[in-house]
């Protein structure tokens, strides 16, 4: 449970972390896009400004450059030949192309490829400039990737950070929840024998006086025996004590076999048990797990069963999973409240919980025996109607 816990925190503590670095990421690029966009759109009207100063194709600012004069009369169909371009980038072939690439979208401003272009109104003609923005892209390219190479080793950093100060942070409940484990198990161990020496002596007692003390002894001592057990079981499994051997058997059989003797105790109750299973399904796992978490729901549903109502055992298989279902008609839970009864002494109603007896700990007994072998354990009930619980092995 506390592992558990301590992967929780890391996960949500990572996952907050991710979102900020993502977004302060995004934030990033697309500061970068509009600072190269700002930067091409600058670089372009410097172009078109400094060939309108000097009236030459000396006037180039920029290397990278392609300018063409269009006759407005013309445009967009045809333009000069005067097509002035830089050769260790463009050539004539390349250049002429581009042009009527660019005319051909009969847009203002745009790209292809790596290659902007604006065109320039002025009183007689218009001028298109464009410029090969590959060494802008790689660069906004290569700091992009930068950034997100920092970006991972900081939060590799953190996240081993992160890993480090939680075995910090819950070693404190660790340890509580260690020592309370152990004070559970050293008490249910020191009860056994006070526990056994009052119960003989009730007998002693009886065998003298049969009087309704003494069996009230005797009742209320079968009681703590039983909680004692059960509380030695839990503290095995949260010690990690029981193992969780695997074998192949056809489960069927093991839930068919187990089911059938809670027949007669059904009958000496006034309840009815309804048994149905799908033959010959094989499973494998913990065949002693499979029984006990059977015997503990079957006990549950009998105690637990209205007056004159029925037990139900269903066990088929779904979407290539064995599950085992065991309803009871009659429900003293809510239905918001059906999974709070795999809590260690949940009662739904203390009344009724003293009528049937129990520890109170059965079904908490279920849920770490399924935990421990990764079944999916679940309760849905309808309140004075029905309670189920269903096992996916």
């Amino acid at each position: 449970m506390i592992k558990r816990a301590q992967i929780k925190f890391i996960c949500i503590t990572m996952t907050i972390l991710f979102v900020v670095f993502f977004f302060i990421f995004i934030a990033n690029t697309h500061i970068v896009y509009n600072a190269n966009e700002h930067t091409i759109e600058q670089t372009l009207n410097d172009t078109a400004k400094s060939f309108y100063l000097t009236d030459s194709e000396e006037g180039f600012i920029h290397s990278n450059a392609i300018i063409c004069k269009i006759s407005k009369n013309d445009y967009p169909q045809n333009f000069s030949t005067n097509i002035w371009f830089d050769s260790d980038v463009f050539n004539a072939e390349k250049a002429n192309i581009i042009v009527n690439n660019i005319l051909e979208n009969n847009y203002s401003t745009g790209r292809l490829n790596n290659v902007y272009y604006k065109i320039f109104p002025t009183d007689n003609e218009y001028l298109l400039v464009a410029i090969d923005a590959s060494d802008i892209i790689l660069s906004s390219k290569s700091t992009t990737l930068s950034v997100f190479l920092i970006f991972l080793i900081i939060y590799s950093i953190l996240f081993v950070t992160v890993t480090s100060l939680s075995f910090y942070v819950f070693k404190p409940i660790k340890d509580a929840f260690r020592k309370q484990k152990q004070f559970v198990s050293n008490a249910s161990h020191e009860l056994r024998t006070p526990l056994a020496i009052i119960s003989a002596n009730a007998d002693v007692l009886k065998q003298d006086d049969n009087n309704q003390w003494i069996d009230n002894i005797k009742s209320q001592t079968a009681r703590m025996n039983i909680l004692v057990e059960d509380m030695l079981t839990l503290a095995k499994i949260d010690e990690g004590k029981t193992s969780v051997s695997r074998e192949k058997f056809v489960i069927s059989d093991e839930i068919l076999g187990n089911a059938l003797p809670f027949d007669a105790l059904a009958f000496e109750k006034g309840k009815t048990l309804i048994i149905n299973v799908q033959p010959s399904i094989t499973y494998t796992g913990n065949k002693i797990c499979v029984n006990q978490v059977l015997n503990i729901l079957l006990d549950n549903a009998v105690k637990h069963a209205s007056e004159n109502g029925e037990i139900i055992v269903d066990f088929h298989k779904e979407k290539g999973r064995p599950v085992l279902s065991v309803s009871n008609t009659g429900s003293n839970v809510p239905a918001n409240q059906a999974n709070k009864v795999f809590e260690r002494f949940y009662r739904g109603d203390n009344s009724r919980a003293r009528e049937t007896g129990g520890s109170g700990l059965g079904l908490s007994i279920a849920k770490s025996v399924c935990d421990a072998n990764k079944w999916k354990i679940s309760a849905q009930s309808v309140l004075n109607e029905c309670m189920t619980i269903t096992v996916i092995f």
